[in-house]
């Protein structure tokens, strides 16, 4: 498949989550999302320029998370659907069930649970005063586990994309059996 095939093929197909979709469509489309991201970000980042640093670690922080950047928002929004119907597709191939992708929800569940444990340790704290080194260990240990989750979580996807694809008659029940050739023996299970 071409990569402007992957592309139309994506979002032709972006409430599809039956089917297969073949390696070289998924990483197309993957090079795909990552090229749009780099193109909006410079583009955002031209338009809309970060603020200058303060040395206020806190407030350098606090200004990233405002910065403006609306086109790789929209964006991030239009793609989710077609992200994951074409992850679900691509899990199809190599034979492995669409519920994979409820795997997401570990890391996203743990960092509410993490939020709401942070906001509860910053409440607690006396305002004015600079933030304990107890607290500081007490907020670490809360965000580690989601980076460390979400690590496990990338590695585990990208192991089973990148598993090759196989056929019906390889045994993989989520795609539909392709008619044998006369001369072609197929394989076996």
């Amino acid at each position: 498949m071409t990569f402007v095939g992957a592309i139309s093929s994506g979002f032709k197909n972006y409430l599809n989550f039956k089917g297969s979709a073949s390696r070289a469509q998924y990483w197309h489309w993957v090079l795909f999302t990552i090229l749009l991201a780099l193109v909006l970000g410079t583009i955002e980042g031209v338009i809309w320029p970060t603020a200058a640093t303060t040395g206020d670690p806190l407030t350098d922080i606090q200004s990233l998370s405002t910065d403006f950047t609306p086109l790789t928002t929209i964006t991030s929004l239009i793609l989710f659907l077609p992200n994951l119907s074409i992850l679900a597709r691509r899990l199809h191939d190599a034979g492995f069930s669409a519920k994979w992708l409820f795997l997401f929800i570990v890391p996203a569940g743990y960092s509410i649970f993490a939020t709401i444990g942070a906001i509860a340790l910053i409440n607690d704290f006396p305002s004015g005063q600079e933030f304990s080194p107890e607290l500081l260990m007490a907020l670490v240990f809360l965000i580690v586990p989601i980076f460390a989750l979400a690590a496990v979580v990338f590695i585990i996807f990208l192991v089973l994309v990148l598993k090759t694809s196989r056929s019906f008659y390889d045994g993989n029940k989520y795609v539909e059996p392709e008619p044998l050739d006369s001369l072609d023996e197929g394989t076996t299970a």
